[in-house]
């Protein structure tokens, strides 16, 4: 799906329980399935990575557990034995949050749909930008569209960040809830029919952000 060979670094931010560890999941086992060498560096405190990864029984990708400090230096390591490396990030600015902005190929924000999630998605915004970078946000946990029209808390979302000057994914996730089922059996994503929602919901990021990347690169 992404034509180019070289390895890509995607970096998580967000608020926590905004979605990071279960996007980077997902998205990791869909770059897997795609028959991409993936690996999650879980430098998020509550470990949630690290521990899907303990009670999966056939895992398709890996997980690595780190300090946020330490991912800068791993980086580059990572990327000599995957083809996609992904950062599990913690909710809050650390030592070494400057440096993993500047090096990341594609930094993603996630935020649900409410005041909290949208301030500190800002804020991320603008830590990634002044790193030299344009992040993605994208909207998770968002209620369905009814008829073809967005809710109201997401279209009054998307006018916050849009207003502020985010980029905004065009889609949004809905079918988020699915996954804690799919942690505590030990699977991902790209373990669910094709057809199923939640696979085409985090399908369609995924494919989105490989376009983005083939654009940069």
């Amino acid at each position: 799906m992404i034509k180019t060979t070289k390895p890509i670094v995607l970096a998580l931010w967000g608020k926590g329980g905004a979605g990071k560890t279960t996007t980077g999941l997902a998205l990791a086992s869909l770059a897997a399935a795609a028959g991409r060498r993936a690996v999650v560096l879980d430098a998020d405190p509550q470990r949630s990575s690290s521990a899907w990864y303990q009670s999966s029984q056939m895992p398709l990708f890996a997980v690595h557990s780190t300090e946020v400090t330490s991912v800068p230096s791993l980086i580059e390591r990572a990327k000599l034995r995957y083809d996609m490396v992904i950062i599990d990030n913690p909710p809050a600015r650390y030592s070494g949050t400057d440096r993993i902005a500047h090096i990341a190929d594609i930094s993603l924000i996630v935020a649900r749909p409410n005041v909290f999630d949208l301030t500190l998605a800002l804020e991320w915004v603008g830590i990634v930008r002044r790193n030299g970078a344009d992040p993605l946000v994208a909207l998770t946990a968002a209620p369905p569209q009814r008829q073809g029209m967005m809710a109201p808390a997401v279209k009054a979302a998307r006018a916050r960040l849009t207003k502020a000057g985010a980029l905004v994914w065009s889609h949004q996730i809905t079918q988020r809830q699915i996954h804690p089922e799919l942690i505590a059996r030990g699977l991902s994503i790209a373990n669910l029919p094709e057809a199923a929602l939640a696979h085409e919901d985090y399908k369609r990021l995924w494919v989105s952000l490989c376009r983005r990347e083939e654009n940069n690169g």
